[in-house]
């Protein structure tokens, strides 16, 4: 149990040296200037417990936020948990919290670490047939693949291995 609450400390604490400090003067001023505008809302996204947060998405009505926030449906690339936070006119409208199963999505872990490696070969020998747009999104999605089967899965680093800048969501 000590291996795995250091290895969460030390991800918290790699995790925060790539967040944006200025996200959280992005929501102090937006709650500010939009506290009486009826026509903007924004969407918040941190991944355990960071803060400021990771991802700021912004738009125009409410029936595309809302669409916007009935996407998040899992943990994503959380450890632990994924908050995602509704703003809209008057502050804070809605907020969840996406927990992650500690063994899984079913319990044991499918993958091991030669699997992983098994995939980044795989993938990175298409790297320059594909265009880079679906090669982002397949790292992407194999990324959120391993990530959901075990917590100790380093998302970062496997962009990193597959050649590939990091998607945050």
């Amino acid at each position: 149990m000590g291996n795995q609450q250091e290895y969460l400390e030390k991800y918290k604490e790699e995790s925060l040296k790539q967040l944006n400090p200025e996200h959280g003067n992005v929501i102090a001023n937006f709650l500010e200037k939009n506290s009486k505008i009826t026509s903007h809302y924004m969407i918040t996204i941190a991944r355990d417990g960071e803060s400021p947060a990771r991802s700021i998405y912004h738009y125009p009505n409410v029936v595309d936020a809302v669409e916007g926030y009935n996407k998040y449906t899992d943990w994503g690339f959380s450890k632990e948990y994924l908050t995602v936070t509704l703003y809209g006119p008057g502050g804070r409208l809605a907020e969840k919290v996406l927990k992650r199963s500690m063994g899984g999505t079913q319990g044991d872990c499918t993958f091991i670490r030669e699997d992983y490696i098994k995939a980044e070969k795989i993938l990175l020998s298409y790297k320059d047939k594909i265009d880079s747009y679906y090669y982002k999104n397949l790292i992407k999605d194999f990324a959120g693949l391993f990530s959901r089967d075990n917590i100790r899965f380093d998302v970062s680093r496997f962009f990193r291995e597959c050649q590939c800048e990091e998607v945050f969501e």
